[in-house]
């Protein structure tokens, strides 16, 4: 079997005093999406920021395509792995392509101009994101949704066969959230990439992701397929809802959740 893109083997991490990851293990590997589902405050966004060394581990280890993550610099971390973060603030009046651009510093000289091949990653980015007509847009001037598509492209742009994605469809219309879902999809399969998609959708990540993790308090409570964690008792204690219920899609048979009176 081939070695994992990513492997985390008993991750602790927290602020603070506090530790709010707790002994996080799992693989990932090339041509899958995993689906990190989970109610606010239960270590989502910590776990990104855990895999990717913004955050130091207090225990274990993050290995990425079998190199432990503290023996990676930056550019070759860059160069393996892509993370679109949920919260950015555009710090500078990019257009939207040159924000893109960004994302292909890691194969680049810092004063090396773009070429063929740097264009043609932006042009595919932004086709993929539905912003081709918006290049030349400022990002400042985007809608918020817009902004999200953005981040994505920037992450897409950097042609790395690990993708860490905070909340990527957040702020999207119905439509686009779908579309990302499906290109996440599409992406695993034709170029088989490894995918890493936080969500608090829990019926897109069940219809769309290959596996699904589910946190709580720090620890994850159930990993396989949407049909072996989506179980109505687990949900149900894991939101604090007792109107959670299963109801499979009617099109695809895959599971998915209704809310009852």
């Amino acid at each position: 079997m081939s070695t994992p893109m990513l492997q985390a083997t008993d991750v602790r991490a927290g602020y603070g005093a506090e530790d709010i990851l707790r002994g996080i293990g799992f693989e990932l590997r090339a041509g899958e999406v995993l689906g990190v589902v989970g109610p606010n405050g239960s270590g989502k966004s910590t776990l990104l920021r855990a895999l990717t060394g913004l955050i130091p581990l207090r225990a274990g280890s993050v290995l990425i395509n079998g190199t432990n993550l503290s023996e990676l610099g930056s550019r070759q971390r860059a160069r393996l792995c892509a993370v679109q973060p949920q919260v950015e603030a555009p710090l500078f009046d990019y257009t939207v392509e040159e924000f893109v651009l960004l994302g292909r510093h890691p194969h680049r000289g810092p004063l090396t101009p773009p070429g063929t091949g740097d264009i043609s990653a932006v042009k595919s980015a932004l086709e993929h994101t539905d912003l081709e007509n918006l290049g030349r847009r400022s990002i400042r001037s985007l809608s918020t949704g817009e902004w999200q598509r953005a981040l994505l492209a920037r992450a897409l742009a950097q042609d790395a066969p690990l993708l860490l994605l905070d909340e990527p469809a957040a702020h999207l219309d119905p439509g686009h959230r779908h579309a990302t879902h499906v290109l996440l999809q599409q992406l695993s399969r034709g170029k088989n990439l490894a995918v890493l998609c936080i969500s608090h959708d829990l019926n897109l990540a069940a219809e769309f992701c290959d596996r699904m993790m589910i946190l709580s308090h720090g620890e994850i409570r159930a990993l396989g397929t949407p049909e072996d964690v989506m179980t109505e008792q687990l949900l149900q204690d894991v939101f604090r809802c007792s109107s959670l219920r299963l109801a499979a899609n009617p099109f695809t048979g895959r599971p998915g959740t209704v809310f009852s009176p």
